[in-house]
């Protein structure tokens, strides 16, 4: 949810009430909504809407009411590019975006609900995919990279690809949105330095990118199947490696935070092996935006700190004991001895 401002949960039932009659079927009902949990982004409210014709698990996804993660929140962007992964054979989850004030006051995406497993943070010490039998458990995390490859090869060769410059200048750009009147740690200052004094050259292929590359934006079957692929907040158009230094980094990022790695969690270079078969191509200059993810990773912490900070919360955890630090330690040794 936004970090500001709450919404008339009754009244938006009301209203997505009146939209299911309108637009599913005359007899719709919508006892309730759930709110899963707050965030600081888009606002997202679980409902069932039930008809004669049966029950349909619904999801709703609004603009954040306060202040978000992002100076603009497009979600009828993020609901074009789940429609089109899906027109692919992938498995994003077609969204409508239904833009009629006359409903709730304000547009809104809503989407059906996948049945499955997610994941919680930190997903290798809780939840389903810590406690499933290692093969069941290697095969989750092989179908996110196998299903990332093939998000990145069906899409090669587009035209309408951001450059890496113009993407690096959002970025930096954000961080310094995201700090605010107080500076952001010396730490992703110093590796925003790094980035720019190694910068590759440009890359020669572009792809879809999906963005938020995590296992937790991943809906899995109990067979360890990638039932759906979550929050397209991030998605673009650009050089593959953008994905996967992001994932990579957050992965070994989590792994380092976990006392005890469980069987069938595979280690970066088996994921980087993964990934370049199913691809059939090598990846150019990983390691360079495996730093550059951590940079992006951090400038959104960053955000997050202030925005919590305006609710009083200590935001000392920034610059004390932030795993980042040390992420981007390792993740620059790495470039510089590649």
């Amino acid at each position: 949810m936004g970090i500001a401002g709450e919404r008339d949960v009754e009244a938006l039932r009301a209203g997505l009430e009146a939209w299911a009659r309108a637009s599913v079927a005359p007899d719709a009902s919508l006892p309730r909504l759930e709110v899963p949990g707050a965030g600081l982004s888009a606002d997202t409210y679980f409902a069932t809407v039930e008809s004669a014709t049966g029950a349909r698990a619904v999801v709703v996804r609004l603009a954040a009411t306060g202040e978000g993660l992002f100076p603009v929140d497009d979600l009828a962007a993020q609901a074009a590019v789940q429609n089109e992964v899906a027109g692919l054979g992938l498995p994003a989850v077609p969204a409508a975006w239904v833009d009629d004030p006359r409903w709730v006051g304000e547009p809104f995406v809503v989407m059906d609900r996948v049945a499955g497993h997610t994941l919680p943070r930190p997903w290798p010490v809780s939840g389903w995919l810590a406690g499933a039998p290692a093969p069941t458990r290697a095969r989750a995390i092989d179908g996110v990279v196998t299903t990332l490859a093939a998000l990145h090869g069906r899409t090669d060769g587009r035209r309408d690809g951001e450059a890496l410059g113009v993407t690096i200048a959002r970025w930096w750009d954000h961080l310094d949105w995201a700090a605010g009147d107080r500076p952001a740690p010396d730490f992703l200052l110093d590796a925003r330095d790094w980035c720019d004094t190694h910068r590759p050259g440009a890359s020669a292929s572009a792809s879809r990118l999906w963005g938020d590359v995590q296992l937790t934006n991943a809906v899995f079957t109990d067979s360890g199947d990638v039932a759906a692929l979550l929050d397209w907040e991030m998605a673009g158009v650009g050089t593959p490696e953008l994905d996967v230094g992001w994932f990579l980094a957050l992965y070994e990022m989590t792994l380092a935070q976990s006392a005890d790695v469980p069987d069938g969690v595979p280690r970066r270079a088996q994921l980087v092996d993964r990934y370049e078969d199913a691809a059939g191509r090598s990846l150019v200059d990983l390691p360079w935006f495996e730093v550059f993810a951590l940079v992006r990773s951090g400038s959104i912490m960053v955000r997050i700190a202030r925005l919590l900070a305006a609710r009083g919360v200590d935001d000392g955890w920034l610059t004390t004991g932030n795993p980042t630090e040390p992420a981007l330690a390792a993740a620059i040794a790495r470039a510089e001895g590649a």
